[in-house]
């Protein structure tokens, strides 16, 4: 890539990232609607542009049908979020549907096509599910302690520290599915990851314990980066640079919230379970 198209890449970031890093602020910090029609646009288009990306593979899922009712489910659980079991359950009979339609579809038909279908759900809906469901029962753990935003900026945090500190000290490749990737880069994201969420515990002490904040810390440095890696070697394996091109400057949708829809769950269950 020449020096030119570099920069203006890089001022593509930095301009989507001064735009879309306050509104996302301002829907996590108002919540309710704003949040569910975050969470479901979000939803819609990680599924599509996973589903999408293995047609190299010769898999084709049933892309409609499967984010009609895979986002129904997050439409229930916003009605009616008391009863995460009946999501679990409708869960089940959507895709059995699924499955159902693949033995009469006409074209491109593949036992596969359902399998990837239901893996869009656990690698994606889910965590978004669970996401609302933090959101909703956030105040059991604390009164005026927004966990959302404390997950979204440890993530941020992680990302940019280990590019910077790939591009300062990098020397040693960290996985051969992102080369650029570096140990020293990863590692530099975590130290700084784990380091924020004190800072949080400093600033919050009586509504994040120090336990839950290197904890957590660990949570999101650590499996931040996987959840990267896990999307990069997505890509990899279906012969694609990015998701897709829908913002300027950084890809696809999946691209940038792959670190969110791997730490969800592990935060999820942490803090609930």
């Amino acid at each position: 890539m020449s020096d030119d198209k570099k920069i203006s890449n890089l001022t593509k970031r930095v301009l989507v990232g001064a735009i879309g890093i306050p509104l996302l602020l301002f829907i996590f910090f108002e919540g309710g609607y704003f949040f569910f029609a975050f969470s479901l646009i979000v939803e819609i288009f990680c599924l599509f542009e996973f589903y999408n990306i293995f047609k190299n593979k010769g898999v084709f899922p049933l892309k409609s049908v499967s984010i009609f009712l895979y986002t129904g489910l997050l439409m229930i659980s916003f009605i009616s979020p008391g009863h995460p079991e009946y999501v679990m359950l409708l869960f089940i009979l959507s895709t059995l549907l699924i499955f159902t339609f693949e033995v009469f579809r006409k074209e491109k038909r593949s036992p596969l096509n359902p399998v990837i279908s239901a893996a869009g759900f656990l690698y994606i809906s889910l965590p978004f599910l669970l996401l609302n469901f933090f959101y909703i029962n956030a105040e059991k753990l604390t009164q005026n302690f927004n966990y959302v935003i404390y997950i979204f900026v440890l993530i941020w945090v992680c990302d940019t520290f280990a590019y910077f500190g790939g591009r300062l000290f990098g020397k040693h490749p960290l996985s051969p599915i992102s080369p650029k990737k570096t140990i020293e880069g990863s590692i530099t994201g975590f130290i700084f990851t784990v380091a924020a969420a004190l800072i949080f515990h400093l600033i919050l002490t009586d509504k994040l314990s120090m336990a839950d904040a290197l904890i957590t810390g660990s949570i999101i440095g650590t499996f931040g980066q996987i959840g990267d890696l896990f999307e990069s070697m997505l890509k990899r394996y279906c012969n694609v640079k990015d998701s897709s091109n829908i913002i300027p400057g950084h890809g696809g949708v999946l691209d940038r919230f792959d670190s969110l829809i791997f730490v969800t769950p592990l935060i999820y269950i942490y803090f609930f379970h």
